[in-house]
């Protein structure tokens, strides 16, 4: 069993198989991103309908009543987030747990089954999908999340499931599809490895249209952990 504590103190509780890639330094790393970004999000969205609210005092009650209801639908607005390579569920639940439409998908059918249940020991709901990252997934979406396999070693029967392979291929294809199921003001996040060139990564972001820049970082012993986030570089 792992535990994990939220920004907000509450610790969530994970059984992870061995066949699904459990919380690690990478998945804390990304997963605090996350929260900081979502409360932002949330945060604006409330200052967004106080100012609505505000500059609506000269209607009539009636006016207001519907002007009001209608706005707060509006800016209210419950985010989409898809999270890929999903793992146990951790960046899933903690999007669900902050009010999110969720999305989990993965290759690993074991991880899609580890998230659903981890989201049910939890008490929040997700939706789940086996997909090789977009290729079973339609819609697009307000915040895309990837902990992706990052490391670029060879891949053994174990390692599979986290371990990147031969140029980075498998985050460069996430790139380049990522676009096309992102809303027009919509976000990425992703965590990669300074053993997987993050200046190499930057510039395929670059190359496919987004403006990213590195969030957050932390140094392990055997390598230095980045969060990426991107935006569509038209809307910067």
């Amino acid at each position: 069993m792992f535990y994990c504590k939220m920004r907000n103190n509450e610790i969530l509780k994970l059984n992870v198989p061995e066949s699904v890639y459990g919380p690690r330094e990478d998945s804390l790393l990304i997963a605090a991103e996350l929260e900081k970004i979502l409360e932002s999000k949330n945060k604006k969205s409330v200052l967004e309908s106080n100012n609505l609210r505000s500059g609506s005092k000269s209607k009539s009650s009636h006016e207001n009543f519907v002007f009001g209801a209608a706005k707060k639908r509006s800016f209210l607005c419950v985010l989409k987030v898809l999270d890929i390579g999903c793992g146990s569920g951790l960046l899933s639940i903690i999007a669900a747990k902050r009010g999110c439409d969720v999305l989990a998908a993965d290759i690993n059918p074991s991880a899609v089954e580890c998230a659903e249940r981890n989201a049910e020991l939890n008490n929040v709901k997700i939706k789940t999908a086996r997909s090789n990252l977009f290729d079973n997934l339609e819609g697009k979406f307000d915040l895309i999340i990837f902990n992706p396999p990052y490391l670029p070693e060879e891949q053994t029967e174990d390692s599979r499931n986290w371990a990147g392979g031969k140029n980075l291929e498998v985050i460069t294809r996430f790139i380049k599809d990522a676009g096309a199921h992102l809303e027009l003001n919509g976000e990425i996040l992703i965590v990669i490895s300074s053993l997987s060139n993050p200046e190499s990564v930057l510039k395929e972001f670059s190359d496919s249209g987004f403006d990213a820049r590195i969030i957050a970082e932390r140094k392990i012993p055997w390598e230095k952990l980045f969060v990426i986030c991107a935006k569509n570089a038209e809307n910067i």
